[in-house]
């Protein structure tokens, strides 16, 4: 995409003289930001020889040379067209903001189709439709359609999705101090998608952190495999996670959500930053100026004692460790204190230390210290009469320089909130490179998930490899032979991915069904056989604890009569009969197929209360063994699967292992659409689990 960001030369369509004509404004955010390739204008209607001095032509066709890009701000009619005349022409790259194509209902529809048939017929590629398309501050490219003036130039890139609120967040990246390196708008997406730009921007020498705002992800499975492969901060937040939300963003962008707990898992694998707010941009984006935090030993500090109160409860909400720097840290303090009636400790309160040059001091000291990881400094810069007294001094002494110094020395992050008037505080960002938090829950949250980010690049890549119970051969040869929705007869497939099964056998006569019990002795549980009763519980199509043939007897006709009940025209196909199980935890492991992530694996808390509970957690297909046992550690139940009053610990490793077999089954055969095993018995720790129930959805087609 080198000639997308970085052309030599520029056709504008549709441009005019006209003080109306919105495309002019292109061209003058071009010549205002410096831009210094060629710049051609096309309008067949016009009568303009030039436009700001830009040489005007009536066709495409009549350019001296053939532009590296098109930028086509004409009616969405028209774009189909111009596709073709560029493409015809020899340019093979389009930067198209018009809107009125599928965001706006079937004629728009249709005219996106047209335009992507063109496209590819004539190797066009394209940003947009619908959106601001791309600006590169290192060369003054500027192709938005509203007047701006060039940004601070640094390294923090940005993919959005809403041109309007991506330029919102250039107006928070200079209030923060933050620069600029690429933007790009790509509006509805019908050609360039966020899955180009990240990998461009992965692999753009200028780029150091990515920003990103979308609404819909267009492909998953294909943006989590391109972001685990670059070696830069991803910083996403992810819009349309509501149902009202999602409504707005289908005459916005013509976005399709996704579900937001799988976003969220996919994310955390491919070591992706998902934030809640825009100016968590800024926040981050501050945080990795900063050195790296290669550890969770953090010092707090602040002249003001209550500021050290409100640091030290974010820090241990937020997993910080408090680091000690030892007796012979606070003992050279106590050189330094006014007036001795200070304790010092970590957190910091360096109240009682007047004079600023010692605070120089003590940054040195704190980041240079083996035992601290990392800083926080909190103060504020208070509007005050002028004088020569301590508290001015204290107060309002530039300390930028030795906190600036000690990070380049250290190698260590200290995060630096300053509170004060916003036009005291404007100035200093302006005059200063040293990055400002404006608040303490941002500088600890940003510090936290820089931390992370750090922690994790250490960490090997994600591998996932396929459990030696798992017969893929038996597997494919059992779902050839099945479609449609499968009840309990599904519990065969699981146990040929890994999973152990209960042992049970289908009785379609009382005396089969008592010759079954004996044959796998008692006690035995008897379910009920019936496509009308996939939900057996509810139909009183289960029986537990059968100790005898009387029993089984009993528990035969009673099972049929509550079928009946429940569903008078139900059909009956007799009972399973199955082993059952010791006594341990019931939980369930179900899956489904996202329309952009691909299988999922579900887990949680089961029985006839998962709707209540709610104690849910998923991983994208195919998992392992690490990953979901941090997750099942995430469970609310987790705790008691552990043993708790008088219950005894459940085998978690059988049951993080079943997790990881189904994961594979889901992920080998697209053809299972949905599964549910509920519910899965944990055992006692070393007796495996026990998989009692399950149901499915095959579609081979």
């Amino acid at each position: 995409m080198e000639k997308l960001f970085n052309p030599e030369s520029i056709v504008i369509l549709g441009l005019s003289k006209k003080s109306s004509n919105v495309p002019r404004i292109i061209l003058e955010n071009l010549i205002r930001w410096g831009f210094m390739g060629r710049i051609f204008g096309v309008n067949p209607t016009s009568p303009d020889i030039h436009v700001d001095g830009v040489r005007m032509y009536q066709k495409i066709e009549d350019l001296p040379i053939v532009p590296d890009l098109c930028v086509s701000l004409i009616p969405a009619k028209f774009i189909p067209d111009a596709v073709e005349s560029c493409g015809k022409f020899g340019i093979h790259w389009m930067a198209i903001p018009s809107g009125g194509f599928n965001e706006t209902g079937e004629e728009g529809k249709k005219l996106a189709d047209l335009t992507m048939g063109n496209a590819k017929k004539y190797g066009v590629r394209f940003v947009g439709p619908n959106g601001l398309t791309v600006a590169n501050t290192s060369n003054g490219l500027c192709l938005p359609f509203v007047p701006l003036y060039k940004p601070l130039k640094g390294g923090f890139s940005i993919i959005t999705q809403s041109g309007g609120l991506g330029l919102m967040l250039w107006n928070l990246m200079n209030n923060g101090n933050v620069g600029l390196a690429k933007f790009a708008s790509i509006g509805n997406k019908l050609d360039l998608t966020e899955i180009d730009f990240l990998e461009y921007f992965g692999a753009d020498p200028e780029t150091n952190v990515i920003g990103v705002y979308l609404e819909s992800i267009t492909n998953g499975k294909k943006f989590i495999e391109i972001a685990s492969k670059i070696n830069k901060p991803i910083i996403v937040l992810k819009a349309n996670t509501t149902s009202a939300g999602n409504m707005a963003a289908m005459s916005h962008t013509a976005s399709i959500s996704n579900n937001d707990d799988i976003i969220d898992s996919a994310f955390e694998r491919s070591g992706i930053i998902r934030i809640s707010s825009f100016s968590d941009f800024i926040s981050m984006a501050k945080a990795f100026k900063l050195p790296p935090m290669n550890g969770n030993r953090i010092m707090v500090m602040s002249p003001a004692g209550g500021f050290s109160v409100i640091l030290a409860d974010l820090c241990e909400k937020a997993g910080f460790e408090f680091a000690d720097p030892g007796e012979s840290f606070y003992k050279e303090l106590e050189k330094y204190s006014n007036a001795g009636v200070i304790n010092f400790s970590n957190p910091l309160d360096m109240g009682d230390i007047y004079d600023p040059e010692m605070y120089a001091q003590v940054f040195f000291s704190v980041l240079h210290n083996e035992y601290v990881d990392g800083a926080i400094y909190l103060t504020q810069w208070p509007t005050m009469p002028r004088g020569e007294d301590v508290f001015t001094k204290m107060f309002n002494t530039d300390l930028s320089k030795d906190a600036i110094g000690a990070l380049h020395s250290s190698g260590k992050p200290m995060g630096v909130c300053l509170y004060g008037s916003a036009g005291t505080m404007m100035k200093i960002k302006q005059n200063i490179a040293f990055p400002l938090f404006d608040s303490p829950e941002e500088i600890v949250n940003s510090l936290k998930a820089q931390k992370n980010y750090y922690k994790r690049r250490l960490q090997n890549a994600f591998v996932s490899n396929r459990p030696a119970e798992y017969d893929q051969l038996q597997a494919t040869q059992w779902i050839t032979s099945h479609n449609d929705d499968i009840g309990e007869e599904s519990l065969a497939l699981i146990e040929k991915a890994g999973v152990k099964t209960a042992k049970s056998i289908v009785a379609q006569t009382l005396q089969d069904a008592i010759k079954s019990a004996n044959q796998i002795s008692y006690p035995v549980v008897m379910k009920v056989v019936s496509p009308d009763a996939l939900h057996k519980s509810e139909a009183g199509g289960v029986i537990v604890g059968i100790e005898n043939d009387q029993e089984a007897e009993k528990a035969f006709h009673q099972i049929k009569n509550n079928l009946i009940s429940f569903k008078p025209d139900a059909v009956f196909k007799g009972v399973r009969v199955m082993e059952m199980a010791a006594e341990g935890h019931d939980m369930f492991i179900g899956g489904k197929v996202d329309k952009s992530f691909g299988p999922v694996v579900y887990f949680g808390y089961g029985g006839i209360y998962i709707e209540v509970f709610k104690d849910i957690r998923n991983v994208l297909c195919p998992s392992n063994t690490e990953e979901i046992t941090e997750k099942l550690k995430r469970l609310k139940c987790f705790s008691i699967l552990k043993g708790t009053r008088g219950k005894a610990a459940g085998d978690m490793d059988a049951y993080v292992h079943a997790i990881e077999c189904v994961s594979h089954l889901l992920s080998d055969n697209k053809e299972i659409k949905e599964l549910d095993i509920n519910p899965i018995r944990i055992l006692a720790k070393g007796s495996g689990v026990m998989a009692l129930d399950a149901r499915m959805k095959i579609n081979r087609t």
